[in-house]
């Protein structure tokens, strides 16, 4: 039996009520960010700062104590249920277990199954939550216990904000509120920014609301790890949302914020990301215009020569898994080559939603239309980073 399943066995009378208080609803999305900074692997987790701090930097008065995480009754609702007090490392192991079973999980398909899920995503994230709450007030707790607790403790009700459950959101305001009086600087850092992503990235907030309150984090945390991550990760967005002179300007004000940044050169290299992309398509237009105009040969020339100008501009990052590395003219075809970090077992899984997404972007995409129109083929080639291909397609008109 796992450290979890003893913990329920031991305290089914506290998380009986646990469960009630806790006031969950039904799950509405499992959409998460937490990609913005990586994964929590809060095992991992150092701060100078904070092994510098006193002993008692994080028992502050947190008026979220253990049993109210919990929903515990108090001593005059009902009667008292003694518990034990665990070991930190014991806590620790629930707390762990907790992340390791609710992360990125996707709600499956089938009403009863569903069901089942959500209940146990709501069991391990509450045993989670309640865990680091009695952490926090463990009078053994070390500090490197305290950062894992804190830094834990946000992320499970990150999860269940984003899950869409009643209260989270305010919850994880307040967790940060905390985490900011504590002496752990690179935990209330992280979970500010959790709480940025979630109120701000996945809603329809005006675009320099974002960019403000992006800037105020940069600010109050500067030098920080997240800054220049959360600023890279909006203009990716503003850019897949076809925004791309948000984009641009999200970029230009981080520079301005974030000048002497040591992460400032992912900021720069987005930015010209962004313009390469901008050339490319000014580049594409004038093809379909030439195509529209001159004989197969006269389209051929404008091919090679529109090609020779977007090699001068590469390799470009398309996503964290995939780079644009060579292009060349064939005889009336363009050929892509791109680098992938994926396994061959991971692009078998992927290939065909690769070929689909591809092929209608290139049929609807003005540009692109217009040569596959005029006999042009567009061909693919998805290679390992050994330069092994993985995947080969053509597109036509």
């Amino acid at each position: 039996m796992t450290g979890f399943g003893k913990y329920w066995q031991g305290s089914c009378a506290a998380s009986a009520v646990a469960w009630t208080a806790l006031g969950l609803s039904l799950l509405c999305s499992a959409t998460g960010c937490e990609t913005v900074f990586g994964q929590a692997a809060v095992t991992d987790i150092s701060s100078s700062d904070a092994a510098q701090a006193s002993d008692g930097g994080g028992n502050l008065n947190d008026q979220s104590s253990a049993a109210e995480e919990s929903g515990l009754p108090d001593e005059t609702s009902s009667p008292q249920v003694e518990v034990a007090v665990r070991h930190p490392e014991e806590l620790l192991d629930d707390i762990r277990e907790a992340l390791s079973e609710t992360r990125n999980k996707k709600r499956p398909k089938g009403r009863m199954i569903r069901e089942t899920w959500q209940t146990t995503q709501e069991q391990y994230i509450a045993a989670g939550v309640l865990a680091c709450a009695e952490l926090v007030e463990h009078e053994a707790a070390t500090d490197d216990h305290l950062r894992e607790a804190w830094k834990s403790k946000a992320v499970l009700l990150y999860r269940a904000a984003e899950y869409g459950w009643p209260e989270f959101d305010d919850r994880l305001s307040r967790t940060v509120d905390q985490l900011k009086q504590t002496s752990f600087v690179e935990e209330a850092e992280y979970a500010d920014g959790l709480l940025l992503v979630h109120r701000c990235f996945e809603r329809n907030m005006p675009v320099h609301e974002v960019v403000e309150k992006l800037t105020e984090h940069a600010r109050e945390f500067p030098g920080g790890d997240t800054c220049a991550k959360l600023f890279v990760a909006y203009a990716k967005k503003l850019d897949d949302r076809g925004l791309k002179n948000s984009a641009r300007l999200c970029c230009q004000a981080a520079i301005w914020t974030l000048h002497d940044h040591p992460e400032i050169d992912s900021i720069r290299h987005q930015l010209s990301v962004l313009d390469a992309k901008a050339d490319i398509a000014r580049n594409w237009a004038a093809v379909s215009a030439s195509v529209q105009l001159k004989p197969d040969d006269a389209i051929q020339q404008e091919l090679d020569l529109q090609v020779a100008q977007i090699r001068r501009v590469l390799p470009i990052r398309v996503d964290s898994a995939t780079t644009l590395t060579d292009v060349s003219a064939g005889s009336h075809s363009i050929n892509y080559r791109y680098t992938v970090t994926i396994s061959a077992q991971q692009m078998e899984f992927q290939k065909e939603s690769i070929r689909q997404k591809v092929t209608q972007l290139a049929r609807s995409v003005h540009a692109t239309r217009m040569i596959l129109a005029k006999g042009v083929t567009l061909n693919y080639s998805y290679n390992s980073p050994e330069g092994n291909q993985l995947l080969f397609f053509s597109v036509t008109d």
